[in-house]
C-alpha cells in the first residue's frame, strides 16, 4: 500500500515536474566546501530522496567521472528525473524507486546527500541508519534539516491548511493554500543562490514549492539539542554544522574561527558586537555556543557533514572544527 507521503509526491512531484527547468547547482557547489579534495573521479555518490533530480542532475554534470545513484519512492518524481538526465546527457547516473529506511543496496558510497528529506519521514532515525548502513568507511554525508525556530510560523500555516482540508483530496489543498493567501518564499532560506531566484519559477513549480511546504503530511522540523537523539546508534561517529539558513542569508559557521577567509563564515563572536557579551560566549561549551546561535539567528534550515573516522581528516579544517556530535 503506497504511504501518504508516496501518494503526495506522486502527486506533487519535487522540487519541480517541468524538465526545462534550470538544474539547481547547490549540491554540486557545496562539495569544495568540504572535502580538502573536491575531486570525486571515480567515486560513487548516492542521493536519497532524489525527487525529479534536478540537484542530482546538476551535480552528476559538475563531477562527470563520478557515478551517481538517485533513490526515491515517487514514480512521478523519478519520470521526470530520468527524462531530465536524458535531456542533459547525464549519463553517470542510475535511479532506482526505493524507501530510504528499506534500503538495500549491495555497495557502499564515498558521497551520501539527503537535503530536506529525513525530516518527511515518518521514523527519521530509521532513515538515517539505513543511509549510514551504505556509506563507506571515509565517506561523508550531506544533511539537510528544517530548523523549529524559523520555521514555526510556517508550521503554523501548514497545520491550518491541513485542518481546513482533512478528508479533502490533497490537491484541493492548494485550493486552500490560495484561500489563505500563503505563498512559500526561498527568500525565507537567505536565497537568491548562485542566481538560484525564484523569479523564474513558472506557475507549476511554484505550485510545487507551496505545496511541499503547506501540505507535505510530514514535517519534523529539528533543533541542534535534538541531534545527539536523532544520531544515536545511527552508526556514524561524528557530525559538523555545515551551513545555517535564514531570512538574513546563508552563512558558513565557523565556530572556532578556524576559516575566517571563507565568504560567508560565521564565528560565534560575530553574533555579537558587546564585548562582554562574546567574550561570555567563549567560556561556554559548543552546546551553548550553538543554542546561542540559533537562539540569535532563528534559522529556517540547516546542513549537517557527518562521517565514520575515517572520512573526518579529509574535510576541511572548518568542519573538523565544527564538530556538535564526535
Amino acid at each position: 500500500m503506497m504511504s501518504e507521503t508516496a501518494q503526495f509526491y506522486e502527486t506533487f512531484p519535487f522540487p519541480s515536474p517541468d524538465i526545462e527547468s534550470s538544474l539547481i547547482n547547490e549540491i554540486a557547489e557545496e562539495i569544495p566546501l568540504i572535502r580538502s579534495n573536491p575531486d570525486l573521479s571515480g567515486l560513487r555518490v548516492l542521493e536519497a530522496g532524489c525527487g525529479t533530480g534536478h540537484y542530482l542532475v546538476g551535480m552528476a554534470l559538475r563531477y562527470p567521472k563520478a557515478s551517481f545513484l538517485g533513490v526515491d519512492l515517487s514514480n512521478q518524481s523519478l519520470a521526470v528525473a530520468r527524462r531530465l538526465a536524458q535531456r542533459h546527457g547525464a549519463n553517470n547516473i542510475e535511479f532506482l524507486k526505493a524507501s530510504i529506511p528499506e534500503l538495500a543496496l549491495s555497495i557502499e558510497y564515498d558521497l551520501i546527500t539527503c537535503i530536506g528529506v529525513l525530516h518527511h519521514l515518518p521514523d527519521p532515525r530509521a532513515g538515517l541508519r539505513a543511509l549510514a548502513d551504505h556509506l563507506a568507511p571515509k565517506g561523508h554525508m550531506l544533511l539537510w534539516f528544517y530548523h523549529s525556530l524559523g520555521e514555526h510560523g510556517r508550521m503554523l500555516d501548514r497545520e491550518l491548511v491541513l485542518l481546513l482540508t482533512s478528508g479533502e483530496d490533497v490537491r484541493s489543498g492548494m485550493d486552500t493554500v490560495r484561500a489563505l493567501g500563503l505563498r512559500h518564499s526561498l527568500a525565507r532560506y537567505g536565497y537568491p543562490w548562485e542566481g538560484w531566484t525564484e523569479a523564474g519559477f513558472s506557475p507549476v513549480e511554484q505550485e510545487a514549492r507551496d505545496a511541499d511546504a503547506y501540505l507535505n503530511p510530514i514535517v519534523r522540523p529539528f533543533r541542534f539539542a535534538e541531534l545527539p537523539a536523532l544520531f544515536e546508534g545511527s552508526g556514524l561517529d561524528w557530525v559538523a554544522l555545515h551551513r545555517v539558513y535564514s531570512s538574513t542569508g546563508i552563512r558558513l559557521p565557523d565556530l572556532d574561527g578556524v576559516a575566517p577567509e571563507v565568504p560567508g563564515a560565521l564565528s560565534v563572536e560575530d553574533l555579537f558586537a558587546d564585548e562582554t557579551l562574546r567574550s561570555r560566549l567563549r567560556r561556554m561549551s559548543r552546546a551553548q555556543q550553538t543554542l546561542a546561535l540559533e537562539l540569535r539567528l532563528r534559522p529556517t534550515g540547516f546542513a549537517l557533514v557527518a562521517g565514520r573516522p575515517g572520512g573526518l581528516p579529509d574535510c576541511l579544517p572548518r568542519i573538523r572544527h565544527n564538530l556538535l556530535l564526535g
